[in-house]
């Protein structure tokens, strides 16, 4: 039984939801899919297998709803615009690329193209597919205003960002400062074509608040 069955009227536990999700993410970022199985997210949260099942039928249902809230508590911090700009970009990847456990865990998610293609792809659904289709407009929007060449290869230039947070990952420590992290990335932006205006590295503008916290949760996913 997964979470929309569940009979009608009963109430969710907010406590043991994001004490689940977080058991899962903490697995992940230690070991790995692999590591994570119905019987370890349970002992690891402190509550019932039945607690598990009754929210999510499968792993890889757990699995992609943390990441997925993982992702979602990153955002939480910001007032994104609709239409986010290459500060925004800098603001949003640098809190995320700025948590620890949160680089654990999109190194561990390297490999799940190759190793859970099935997962993959449906975690790709759920939550890659829309942020790869907001980089992309993103790209669009700066050629459009004139901060990238119109000759620009915006295919080209979406997959190196991608890599450079890739070559981060695996290079820079984990500890690394948000503000660092933001210096690297526009870095990256001016190396690709980005013509990239001493105001711009200022605020992005949506603004930034309080690192986010998944709703009823205690303690924030990324931490």
């Amino acid at each position: 039984m997964n979470e929309h069955s569940r009979a009608p009227g009963r109430p969710r536990n907010a406590e043991a939801d994001n004490a689940v999700l977080n058991a899962a993410l903490d697995l992940i970022a230690e070991s790995g899919v692999d590591g994570v199985s119905i019987e370890q997210v349970a002992k690891r949260a402190g509550v019932a297998r039945t607690t598990v099942y009754r929210r999510y039928a499968a792993r890889d249902d757990l699995v992609i709803a943390a990441l997925v809230a993982n992702e979602a508590a990153v955002l939480a911090s910001f007032r994104v615009p609709d239409q986010p700009g290459p500060a925004d970009l800098v603001a949003t990847w640098s809190a995320g690329l700025s948590v620890p456990r949160a680089r654990k865990l999109l190194r561990r998610m390297m490999s799940v193209p190759r190793d859970h293609p099935r997962l993959w792809a449906a975690f790709r659904q759920a939550s890659v597919d829309a942020r790869d289709q907001s980089v992309h407009d993103l790209v669009v929007r700066a050629q459009k205003h004139g901060q990238l060449a119109v000759d620009a290869d915006l295919e080209m230039i979406q997959a190196l960002l991608t890599g450079a947070v890739a070559v981060h990952l695996t290079n820079y420590s984990d500890d690394t400062p948000a503000e660092e992290v933001a210096g690297y990335l526009w870095r990256v932006l001016r190396t690709v074509g980005f013509r990239v205006e001493a105001g711009d590295q200022g605020r992005p503008s949506g603004g930034r608040g309080a690192v986010g916290e998944v709703r009823g949760a205690s303690r924030s996913m990324i931490t």
